[in-house]
């Protein structure tokens, strides 16, 4: 009787007759959009380290002044240009270094100042030093949900008391349920309507609402009361064309002064779904970016027409994508629970995807002066892959039954 076969010679027979793949961590092959248009790309990762990102879980994304790229994490502001730079709390030294490491929101003023928001108040930064504000005289509530610059002023949504803007340096706060004010508490994300100059709120009980200003008044309109059709859309994000997008866990619409609201997609229009929608990004030529638990699906043309998922550079484990945007570059950046990175690709014959996995050697660049003090938040990477857990990770996939090597 022959001997039974041993695991690694089974392994490289079927390496073997899989024509020797090669294997690289995150990495596919050409994708295929919906339409049978094949389309490739390149998709840069980053996992946590002291000279990368410092945390997956990105709180807010902006551009910045110089055509680098602003993350708010629960542990610091991080900036990329090419490579990574992170501020962090300097305990003894508020004026220059944050008020602390857990950032909820970023946003610039009319002045290229960038406001900071935290759970304890507002940091405006101009270049040199760091002006705090938490004066509940000032903020009624010190928990900064979201930061909007709109023309001149600057629009801040906190806990649980409704929205305050700061313009011609005076503070005013538009009480909840004030007469002609905001009807709601508490505001999840706000964006601009720049065609219609139109401030957008999403509640996540409260309605839908609209701020806009008439004669130097300003006012507050419901446009859909929490039991309307899409009463329940709480997240907003920014139309680069005009309007917004509302969404929620299984639905997104789009909403336009002109014409209303108009349904885009809902979770069972992707195929193999239906997946919970966790964010939206809207490009410039008119795409839509859905993050769900299942990679990264585009909307265009009235259709989804495009996933991005594991053979597009997610890990088949972990490609549960939480965070999306599109940066002034045109690079679509996304987080999830292992890794922050960027895609640029588009619909063509080009080449198969290559991923690079970056190791940038910091540059500061977020503030000019770093302080020495202060604590230094660092991350240990997740060891890379072994040859032979990428084979048995890739064949896996196929069969199933393949353990890691430990």
């Amino acid at each position: 009787m022959a001997p039974p076969m041993r695991s690694e010679y089974f392994l490289l027979i079927l390496l073997i007759l899989c024509g020797l793949v090669p294997v690289v961590s995150g990495a596919g092959a050409v994708g295929t959009g919906a339409a049978g248009q094949e389309y490739s790309a390149n998709i840069t990762l980053f996992r946590p380290a002291s000279d990368s990102v410092p945390s997956t879980q990105v709180n807010a994304i902006i551009n910045g002044l110089q055509g680098e790229v602003l993350l708010g994490t629960p542990l610091g502001l991080s900036s990329y240009d090419g490579t990574w730079s992170t501020r962090h709390i300097d305990r003894s030294n508020l004026s220059e270094g944050l008020l602390d490491n857990f950032v909820t929101a970023l946003a610039y003023d009319s002045s290229g100042h960038l406001w900071i928001g935290y759970a304890g108040g507002i940091q405006i930064y101009d270049g040199r030093t760091y002006q705090l504000i938490t004066d509940q005289q000032l903020l009624k509530s010190l928990q900064i949900r979201a930061l909007q610059r709109w023309n001149d002023g600057m629009w801040i949504a906190t806990g649980n008391s409704g929205l305050s803007r700061y313009y011609n340096e005076t503070w005013t706060w538009y009480a909840p349920y004030s007469p002609g004010g905001p009807g709601f508490y508490e505001a999840d994300s706000m964006t601009l309507d720049s065609a219609a100059d139109t401030l957008l709120v999403g509640t996540l009980k409260e309605g839908l609402w609209a701020v806009s200003e008439a004669n130097n008044t300003i006012v507050f309109t419901r446009i859909q009361n929490r039991d309307d059709p899409y009463g329940l859309l709480g997240h907003v994000r920014k139309d680069p064309l005009g309007g917004a997008y509302f969404f929620n866990e299984t639905d997104v619409a789009h909403y336009s002064q002109a014409g209303g609201f108009t349904p885009v997609l809902s979770s069972g229009d992707f195929y193999g779904g239906p997946y919970i929608i966790d964010d939206v990004a809207a490009g410039p030529g008119g795409a839509v970016y859905v993050a769900t638990e299942n990679g990264i699906y585009v909307w265009q043309n009235g259709a989804v027409t495009r996933h991005l998922g594991t053979f597009e550079g997610f890990s088949s484990a972990a490609h549960n994508v939480k965070m999306v945007f599109v940066d002034a570059r045109g690079r679509l950046w996304f987080s999830t629970m292992d890794v922050v990175g960027y895609y640029t690709g588009d619909i063509s014959t080009a080449p198969p995807i290559s991923v690079e996995t970056m190791t940038p050697t910091p540059t500061p660049v977020l503030p000019t002066s770093i302080p020495t003090t202060g604590p230094v938040v660092t991350a240990t990477p997740a060891p890379s892959p072994s040859f032979i857990d990428n084979i048995r990770t890739f064949l896996g996939g196929i069969f199933g039954f393949l353990p890691h090597s430990r």
